[in-house]
């Protein structure tokens, strides 16, 4: 398994703003820095709303840790990778299924 990408690990927290209003906030789980395999493995486009929309379907491989769940996000670039499902291959890595979006969107 070649991981060659520096990726970002974040959850939801709650925080508040300047006028003391609840928000969502992602924060960076630990150190928050893998090293991880990111790799788009598929991705078809539809019409909502009125429009045309894209999903891409990335697959991103870490070494096994503890915690990771499909509440999270993986960060790489500009890029934000909703985490869908969470697998376990071979004892040492996790596989996460991810929906690819844009960071701040």
């Amino acid at each position: 398994m070649r991981l060659d990408k520096r990726v970002m690990l974040q959850a939801k927290s709650e925080a508040r703003d300047r006028l003391n209003k609840k928000i969502d906030a992602w924060v960076n789980v630990g150190s928050g820095e893998l090293w991880a395999s990111v790799k788009d493995i598929s991705g078809r486009q539809f019409v909502a709303a009125g429009g045309t929309q894209n999903q891409v379907q990335t697959e991103i491989v870490i070494r096994r840790r503890a915690g990771v769940l499909p509440s999270m996000r993986i960060l790489h670039g500009v890029f934000a990778y909703d985490i869908e499902a969470v697998l376990e291959r071979d004892r040492q890595w996790l596989v996460l299924m991810c929906k690819k979006g844009v960071a701040n969107a």
